[in-house]
């Protein structure tokens, strides 16, 4: 049987950061801002941002690290993980998070290197989609 937990998300990119294990192995760790727009009872529109965790390894981290910076338009595919812990209070928690099995960049808003993607084949750090879309008043960070 295939894989159940399977979850695509487009987005742009908000707290970014590197970390490495003790292998020295790469983890990308970030925030993904998940938007939509409807309009309330008064007709006026409304952006609704939902912001998720989400953690890549290895390759992807890399390509993540060297690609994408905050602001960037990406689509995701992750697996879903929760991960529970106890706080201070000793109260049981729950903190969800993603899993990066891939990642297509589609646009920057300002590009962090200037030369083409020399990393993972099949996946552009052009914009193939209309970037002129999304101004910046229109992102949440």
């Amino acid at each position: 049987m295939a894989n159940q937990n399977q979850c695509h998300f487009t987005g742009r990119i908000g707290k970014l950061e590197i970390r490495y294990t003790q292998d020295k192995n790469p983890i990308s760790v970030f925030s993904l801002a998940i938007s939509k727009s409807r309009k309330d009872n008064s007709g006026q529109w409304i952006d609704d941002t939902t912001w998720i965790n989400c953690k890549a390894f290895k390759q992807i981290a890399e390509y993540i690290n060297n690609y994408a910076q905050k602001g960037t338009f990406v689509r995701i595919t992750a697996a879903y993980q929760e991960n529970k812990w106890t706080d201070k209070s000793g109260q049981q928690r729950i903190s969800p998070e993603f899993l990066v099995n891939d990642v297509e960049i589609l646009g920057n808003r300002k590009e962090k290197k200037p030369q083409e993607s020399q990393g993972r084949t099949g996946i552009p750090t052009t914009n193939p989609i209309h970037q002129a879309d999304f101004e910046d008043e229109d992102i949440p960070f």
